[in-house]
């Protein structure tokens, strides 16, 4: 039988261990926006993304469009991709939302700017947990 003189003991060495793991639990939760998403597009072309750690808390970000409007493709022909790849900082937001600039390429031959003036498009993406998905600044859904 225990002694009653180590039941507070005891209780409390329970709760300090309970507390560690909470902590510890809470401290190796997965980064939400790491992974491969996929969506489709406005304009019903489909894309891929891959996002991975960079330096300083930044995202390494591949994105893929497998027919962008932006480089001539319309629904129902072949036309080139357009791709782009750079890095997106975590914004200070109330949701989780990373955003940044992008060069994006459309994959002709030689691979071309767009636009042509050569200027990175803006990027945003936040994640919904309840979802598990990320909506980017044009309100397409993407998915894991």
């Amino acid at each position: 039988m225990i002694n009653k003189r180590f039941v507070p003991l005891i209780a409390a060495a329970f709760s300090l261990l309970m507390a560690v793991v909470l902590v510890v639990g809470a401290a190796a939760a997965p980064d939400p926006f790491r992974g491969k998403w996929y969506s489709t597009d406005v304009d019903f072309s489909s894309q891929s993304l891959v996002m991975g750690g960079g330096p300083g808390g930044s995202y390494h970000v591949r994105y893929y469009d497998a027919g962008a409007s932006v480089c001539g493709w319309t629904v129902g022909s072949s036309g080139p991709a357009a791709s782009a790849q750079g890095f997106l900082s975590l914004t200070a937001a109330p949701d989780p939302t990373i955003s940044g600039n992008l060069q994006v390429y459309c994959l002709t031959s030689p691979p071309t700017p767009y636009p042509a003036a050569g200027s990175p498009s803006a990027f945003s993406f936040t994640y919904v947990p309840a979802t598990d998905e990320l909506i980017d600044g044009h309100g397409v859904v993407w998915s894991h």
